[in-house]
């Protein structure tokens, strides 16, 4: 088994001012409704936020950095459902990353409509895409880390390789991209989370009991 090594990183952009924040959730607010990125406008963006224009212009150059900060947001909050379940070695196993799972994809849902803007965004405007790709390049460094844990438990799938971490992270991204519908029920929530849990954690996780009948990590 290749060792998995790990790149350093950028955690993003610091928590945002008040007023960035009330921008990107007026914009949020505005896509949800059906409004479409590209043509909003934007006085609509102020008027939704509750501030002047020129406020607007004192912290966005224009309207495609709400993108950057767009999904610097979401990048928190998975990074934090990350910190928050995936922390404990000692209590790390197929459970608590369904439990991670879970929170991401109802972060994906939640933002649903800011992440189809930065897809579609992304196929003609090179900054956007460079945004998003940013963001996953983020996801697969958190599934690098998880399969550093797995090696350091003796967990790991013992034929996991470095590029497996950006196979899935991509997958993950595309499947919740593609199956996460504005109607869907918490319980098909759960179901997308259970789906992914199986296929990330059959690729990167010795299966629970190995020739000779010993548990290598709890499952």
């Amino acid at each position: 088994m290749r060792s998995v090594t790990l790149r350093p990183r950028n955690d993003g952009a610091d928590k945002p001012s008040a007023t960035i924040a009330s921008v990107i959730s007026a914009c949020e607010r505005l896509l949800n409704k059906g409004e479409s990125f590209t043509t909003l406008s934007i006085e609509q963006l102020a008027k939704e936020a509750g501030i002047a224009r020129a406020t607007f212009y004192l912290h966005f150059r224009n309207k495609g950095e709400i993108v950057r900060h767009l999904m610097a947001q979401v990048g928190r909050e998975v990074r934090h459902a990350a910190k928050a379940k995936l922390a404990n070695l000692d209590q790390f196993g197929r459970a608590e990353f369904l439990s991670f799972m879970e929170d991401a994809v109802d972060i994906q849902y939640r933002h649903r409509a800011a992440m189809r803007a930065t897809v579609e965004l992304s196929a003609y405007d090179p900054g956007v895409a460079e945004i998003y790709r940013s963001f996953v390049d983020e996801v697969v460094h958190d599934f690098r880390r998880i399969i550093v844990k797995l090696e350091a438990a003796g967990g790991a799938h013992p034929d996991v390789r470095p590029e497996v971490a950006d196979i899935l992270s991509w997958a993950t991204e595309r499947s919740c991209a593609q199956m996460l519908r504005d109607e869907d029920t918490p319980e098909r929530r759960q179901q997308l989370a259970e789906l992914l849990t199986h296929v990330v954690w059959s690729a990167i996780a010795r299966p629970a009991w190995e020739p000779g009948g010993k548990a290598v990590i709890r499952s």
